[in-house]
């Protein structure tokens, strides 16, 4: 049905500041099913220093800002995963459910179910969407973090992190399965594509650095120490590079990842960056970063021996929709 409205919407002419306003009606038909206490607990002034406070550990390891799942009834859950569909592609929603789902497994495997709680997702509200023209949300819990600023003029959704423990399921009726499955082979298949000249050029470390370099920094810089070039890649190198960066897009709806789409056309791609550090094998450590003037693109794949995934997409300007404030402001004479 999603997938049917936007293709309405697109058939009649709508902009893309249109296309967001369903989600606009579903954010605000959640925050209108929540009772006084729990307005108070998800709603946050536009500038509160808490949007920019993220991570990716699990719900006893970093307080999150915001409602949790666990406190919220049938209806209201059923409210937030309406919300994240519609700014999520079918994909990525999929493995949304997937990531959270292995807190279950984990849960079993460790007998710790109060560490691997699959209902200590929140999701908080920076300004007001059926008030404000510039309004900010997230959702976040162990190995999940989305962020969304929402404007009339267009969405950011950086950063984006993906996480997955275990990478490749070891046992258990799941067992071999993958949830991260694209960006855990994508990138084995390019490197191991490589010539040894290339691997020259690619390979910035014989170790990992044992997670994203990144981490869970509120803003990132351009990091040093690049790999091969996209200039120097063959021809079928550049298309597999191509699929891993628009891989990150496709988790979101179009009208989402749009901004970011004008970001990598306007990207200078013959100098864009593929590095590699550690092993090329599954289930060994291994990490990979993909680098251009204004994104960054961090894969680590080195706790549990090779088979604990992070991934996440981040933007230079416009990681929390700085870029997008900016121009908004201005915009609007601020």
């Amino acid at each position: 049905m999603k997938k049917l409205l936007f293709i309405y919407f697109l058939a009649c002419g709508w902009t893309m500041a249109q296309d967001s306003f369903d989600a606009v009606s579903l954010a605000t038909d959640l925050l209108n099913s929540l009772s006084t206490p729990q307005k108070e607990i998800v709603s946050f002034d536009l500038e509160d220093p808490a949007k920019s406070r993220w991570h990716y550990l699990p719900h006893d390891s970093f307080a999150r800002e915001g409602l949790p799942l666990s406190d919220m009834s049938p209806a209201q859950i059923q409210k937030t995963y309406a919300l994240l569909e519609a700014y999520l592609s079918e994909s990525g929603y999929k493995k949304m459910h997937q990531i959270i789902d292995l807190e279950n497994y984990l849960a079993l495997v460790e007998n710790n179910p109060v560490k691997r709680d699959a209902s200590k997702y929140y999701i908080a509200f920076y300004g007001t969407p059926n008030r404000d023209s510039l309004w900010t949300w997230s959702f976040e819990g162990h190995h999940i973090s989305l962020n969304f600023t929402v404007t009339p003029e267009a969405i950011a959704f950086a950063p984006a992190f993906w996480g997955s423990n275990p990478g490749i399921v070891p046992d258990g009726p799941k067992k071999g399965k993958i949830v991260l499955k694209k960006d855990h082979n994508w990138g084995l298949k390019l490197v191991q594509s490589l010539s040894s000249k290339q691997l020259e050029q690619a390979l910035v470390s014989s170790k990992t650095y044992g997670e994203i370099l990144t981490r869970n920094q509120a803003a990132v810089e351009f990091i040093p120490n690049n790999g091969i070039s996209f200039l120097q890649l063959k021809t079928n190198q550049k298309k597999q590079l191509k699929k891993i960066i628009y891989l990150h897009l496709d988790r979101m709806e179009k009208p989402v990842s749009q901004k970011a789409q004008q970001l990598l056309e306007n990207e200078d791609w013959n100098n864009i960056t593929f590095s590699w550090a550690g092993k090329m094998k599954k289930l060994k450590a291994h990490y990979y970063r993909i680098q251009g003037q204004k994104f960054l693109i961090e894969y680590d794949n080195s706790q549990n021996n090779g088979n604990h995934i992070h991934a996440v997409w981040r933007e230079f300007d416009g990681d929390f929709g700085k870029d997008l404030i900016k121009e908004h402001y201005l915009k609007e004479g601020h």
